[in-house]
C-alpha cells in the first residue's frame, strides 16, 4: 500500500511539472503529457527511488532523477515533434530542473516511510536467520556415534 501511496505523490508530481513545463514551450497533446508522465513515474520510481536512493542517498537519486527527466523529455517528447531543437532543449532542462526539485521533499518522504518499513523488515528477518542454534551435546560427532552403537 505504501508503494501505491508513493507512485500516486510521484505521478502527481510529474504530471504537474510536464503540464505547467512542457507546453510553454511545445504544442502538445494533455493525452500525451498524461501517458507520458505515466511511464516517467514508473522507470522514475524503480529506478531513482527503489534501486538509487537506499544504495547511494538522496543527492545521487536527485541527480539521476535530474538525468533520467531530461533525456526523457527530449528524447520522449522532442522526437515526436520535429520543431526547434532549443525548444525542445529548453522544455527538458527546465522540466528536469523543476522535477529535481520536488524529488528532494519525495525522497525525505520516501526514506521516511516506504524505506524504513522495508529496511525494518528485512532486519526482522535477517535477525530471525542469523540466531543461534543451541543443544546439550558438546560434541555432536560423539553423539551420533553412541547412537550407532547403541543401534548396533
Amino acid at each position: 500500500m505504501r508503494h501505491v501511496i508513493a507512485l500516486s505523490i510521484k505521478f502527481v508530481l510529474l504530471a504537474t511539472v510536464f503540464f505547467a513545463m512542457i507546453p510553454l514551450f511545445l504544442r502538445v497533446s494533455s493525452a500525451e503529457l498524461l501517458w507520458f508522465s505515466l511511464w516517467m513515474t514508473f522507470v522514475a520510481y524503480a529506478l531513482g527511488d527503489l534501486y538509487i536512493l537506499p544504495r547511494f542517498g538522496n543527492i545521487s537519486a536527485t541527480i539521476a532523477d535530474f538525468g533520467l527527466a531530461f533525456v526523457g523529455v527530449w528524447f520522449g517528447i522532442g522526437i515526436f515533434y520535429n520543431t526547434g531543437s532549443t525548444a525542445v532543449f529548453n522544455a527538458a532542462f527546465f522540466s528536469a530542473l523543476l522535477v529535481a526539485l520536488g524529488e528532494i521533499l519525495f525522497h525525505a518522504y520516501m526514506e521516511r516511510s516506504v524505506l524504513r518499513q522495508q529496511n525494518e523488515a528485512k532486519e526482522r528477518v535477517m535477525r530471525q536467520e542469523l540466531q543461534t542454534e543451541t543443544a546439550e551435546e558438546i560434541d555432536v560427532r560423539s553423539s551420533v556415534y553412541e547412537e550407532d552403537k547403541r543401534k548396533s
